[in-house]
């Protein structure tokens, strides 16, 4: 059993995050819009500034591990990864808004279900990534942890706009499970490293899906300078301590 306090201590705070949502001191909607916009324009920075180029790096070890027994010399594997990740939560997107047309209805239980289960099964690769990292530097984890905290903000107010009240009720519990779970799998289960890959890759499609889905500001809500901001101050920060 691998123990990782470091890691253990970042689940724990990732997963604290799920129980913020409803409950931060945000009276008013606009500065609720302003702190939203903010960490989407940082989650954008992350994406474009360090999780492109270290998909690049595994796509490129990807090959060379899978060359001598992979179609097309595993080319594609990590990108396939990505394609699947992207689709799987675009999927659960549109469960939503065809639940929101169908106002006069009760919710549909398993549509409900398959949300709140998907996104915890993302947070929990999330969490299980915490201990079985392919980022061998306490730096790059750092930005990791960090990163996943403003997408787990996101998430959590994203849900909780969907979900309502079950938000409060279930939801957030969940997902915090979901996070431990994640990293007490991962001090137990040690996944062959290819596996590893190929799920940093789905991942990192869930990421970019869920930041253009859930993260973006939409309609007339977002606040355009707030986003810019947060965007270019974290990529200013990610470019100077990386």
């Amino acid at each position: 059993m691998l123990l990782n306090f470091g890691a253990l201590l970042a689940a724990v705070l990732l997963a604290a995050i799920f129980l913020l949502p409803g409950r931060l001191p945000f009276k008013r909607k606009l500065g609720h819009r302003r702190a939203l916009s903010v960490a989407a324009g940082a989650s954008v920075a992350y994406i474009f500034v360090k999780l492109l180029p270290e998909l690049e790096e595994i796509a490129s070890l990807f090959h060379h591990e899978t060359k001598y027994f992979l179609p097309y010399e595993g080319v594609y594997g990590i990108n396939i990864a990505m394609l699947l990740g992207f689709l799987f939560f675009y999927g659960l997107d549109e469960m939503s808004l065809g639940q929101a047309e169908d106002e006069g209805k009760n919710r549909d239980k398993m549509v409900y279900w398959t949300q709140v289960l998907g996104y915890g099964g993302y947070v929990g690769l999330i969490g299980y990534l915490l201990v079985r990292s392919l980022m061998e530097e306490e730096v790059s984890r750092l930005f990791y942890v960090l990163s996943m905290s403003m997408h787990f903000f996101m998430i959590g107010f994203g849900l909780r706009d969907m979900h309502k009240e079950s938000y409060d009720l279930i939801d957030r519990y969940v997902l915090a499970a979901f996070c431990l779970s994640g990293w007490l799998i991962g001090t137990m289960v040690e996944l062959p490293r290819l596996f590893i890959m190929i799920l940093f890759g789905f991942v990192s499609g869930g990421v970019i899906s869920v930041t253009g889905i859930v993260e973006l500001p939409r309609d007339k809500e977002g606040k355009f300078v707030p986003f810019l901001i947060g965007a270019l101050v974290y990529a200013v920060f990610l470019i100077n301590f990386q």
